[in-house]
Parts: C-alpha cells; structure tokens; sequence
C-alpha cells in the first residue's frame, strides 16, 4: 500500500527555490531514508509533509495519520512530562484514557517511567528527546517522520529507540528517517533517498544503489563476540534475524553510502 506519494513538488522561499520537482513513494511497513546536506532541501519536505508547511506547488497524498518528531527540541520546559504528554494527546483528539494507556507503555518501554512528574527542564538531553518521541507518536499515527531522532542517545537509548522504530514497521507503519548518521541509515532503512541542491540524485533500495559489496558485522552469541565480513546483500539479510539484531555490537557497510554521498557532494 501506498502511504505517502509525492508528484513534482517544488517549494519556494522569495526567489530561492529549495525543492525542484521531486517525487518518491513511501509504502506500507516501510522504514524510507532521506538523506543530504544542510539546505539541501530534507527538512523542508518532511515539514510539508507534516502539513507545516502548507503553501507548495506539487502534489502530496497522505494515507493515514502523521506523527512528526522535529529535530529541534519544542517541549515546554516548565511543565511535568506528564502534562506535556498529555497535551499533545488532546491535540491528536485522543481521550483521556487512551492517552494513559500510550503514556504509561511508552514511558516503560523507554525506561523513564520515574521522570513522569518531572519538569521537563529537569531531564537530560537524551530523555528530552525521549518525552518529544512520546509526544510525536502517543496516537500511533501511521505515517512517522523522523528528523534526527537519535540526538543525544547514548548506546543503550539508541538500541530502545532501534527496537522501537522497528516495532512500527511491524505494526505496518511507514518510517521516514533523517539523519547525518549514515551507518543509521544503512542498518534502518529499506530505500533511500538523497537531496543536493533541491533534487533528488538517487532514489530507490540500497543495494541498488550502493556498490560495495562486503559488510561487516559484529555481535555477540552466547556470550561469545562473532566478527564476520561478508557479502553485502547477506550482511542486510542477517540483521533479518532478530536474535543477531538484538544482540549487535557493529555493522559497517565500508564505503557504500558514504562513498556515494561524499561522491555527489564533491562533484
């Protein structure tokens, strides 16, 4: 199914343009990433998709709820966590009810059931980022969107958000995901799509477009470290089994994706 289809966008800001007739499709149970540099036009797309930005030319299907988890933080740093959550679950018209229930297992499931009566200035960097992943997906929207989300986690908030994210592509839910960290995208994402300048230069699976062929992994089997350097395609089909992925110490894709990216960046 498709969740997100987009025709010829074009966005203007005065005389630049920043978007010059991009299309793609994101589908259903899909984890989609979008990749380029500063102004290359990443952030101007998932506002239009988050119906922040309203005034575009170009056409833009949504099938489903939205969630949008923007990289600058926008929590009210006076107010209890709870509070906060639960405004933002009466602005996606969800009741009361419903909205303990989210909260509670979200709150467990990223392991800050103990900050729920803390201002949100009381918080670190990492549970921050948190409270504002709650407050983006408490209505289990079926579209997310994902602009840096793994700003300030360490290692073990990284994997609780990893689990989650692919918790959603279970559910059916399609995932777009921004971020700097490539190896994220790399080990996330099902296709990609890379922005220079306002238009798409690569677009479509990652094994179509990178073409390196050995990946590196590293993760741990009963209680012993495995270190393996494989083939590409077989490197992607293990992170398939969740036991490996679960227990995943490092993947490396060396070269691909960077190579492009730094590729099309420097010509």
């Amino acid at each position: 199914m498709e969740r997100i289809v987009v025709k010829n966008l074009r966005k203007k800001f005065g005389n630049k343009e920043v978007l010059k007739g991009i299309s793609f499709k994101v589908y259903e149970g899909e984890i989609f990433g979008l990749l380029g540099h500063n102004g290359a036009g990443k952030t101007t797309t998932l506002r239009i998709l988050a119906n922040i930005i309203e005034d575009y030319d170009g056409e833009v299907i949504l099938n489903g709820s939205v969630g949008y988890l923007p990289e600058e933080r926008g929590l009210y740093q006076e107010e209890k966590v709870k509070d906060v959550i639960y405004y933002f679950g009466e602005l996606a018209n969800l009741d009361k009810d419903t909205i303990k229930n989210n909260m509670e297992y979200y709150l467990k499931e990223l392991n800050i059931t103990e900050y729920k009566d803390y201002l949100i200035k009381k918080l670190s960097k990492g549970n921050q980022q948190k409270i504002q992943f709650i407050c983006s997906i408490i209505h289990e929207p079926d579209i997310i969107i994902l602009d840096e989300p793994f700003s300030g986690l360490d290692v073990v908030n990284l994997n609780l958000f990893k689990k989650m994210i692919y918790r959603f592509k279970k559910m059916g839910k399609s995932i777009i995901l921004s971020t700097h960290q490539l190896e994220k995208i790399e080990r996330f994402c099902d296709r990609i799509m890379i922005l220079k300048n306002g238009e798409m230069v690569h677009y479509g699976r990652l094994d179509e477009i990178c073409s390196v062929k050995n990946a590196y992994i590293e993760y741990l089997k009963d209680g012993n470290l495995i270190k393996k350097t494989l083939p590409y395609e077989e490197g992607i089909n293990l992170l398939k089994n969740e036991d490996i992925l679960n227990n995943l110490i490092k993947f490396e894709v060396r070269g691909s994706l960077e190579d492009l990216f730094i590729k099309e960046y420097e010509s």
